[in-house]
């Protein structure tokens, strides 16, 4: 695996992160972290995601403000963010 989940941009490295769908079956586009049966975990708007998800910065090897500025950039990109 070499993708990225479609909500908050963890690497998905095997199928150990990956969400679930209602039946059970693993969703490939999310982590486990965001969506679990079906649905996602947070009933958030994209800057309260960015918020929430720029508090990980050290477990990315990286400052709070460096991971909000990078979820700034990343997350409009992502499946769950991107505009209709």
């Amino acid at each position: 695996m070499n993708k990225i989940c479609q909500s908050c941009g963890m690497p998905l490295k095997n199928e150990q992160e990956l969400g679930t769908e209602k039946d059970g079956k693993l969703n490939q586009d999310y982590c486990k972290y965001c969506y679990k049966n079906g649905e996602f975990l947070d009933d958030v708007s994209m800057e309260d995601y960015i918020e929430m998800c720029s508090k990980f910065g050290e477990q990315a090897g990286m400052t709070n403000k460096q991971m909000k500025e990078f979820c700034t950039k990343l997350f409009p990109t992502l499946k769950r963010w991107k505009k209709q």
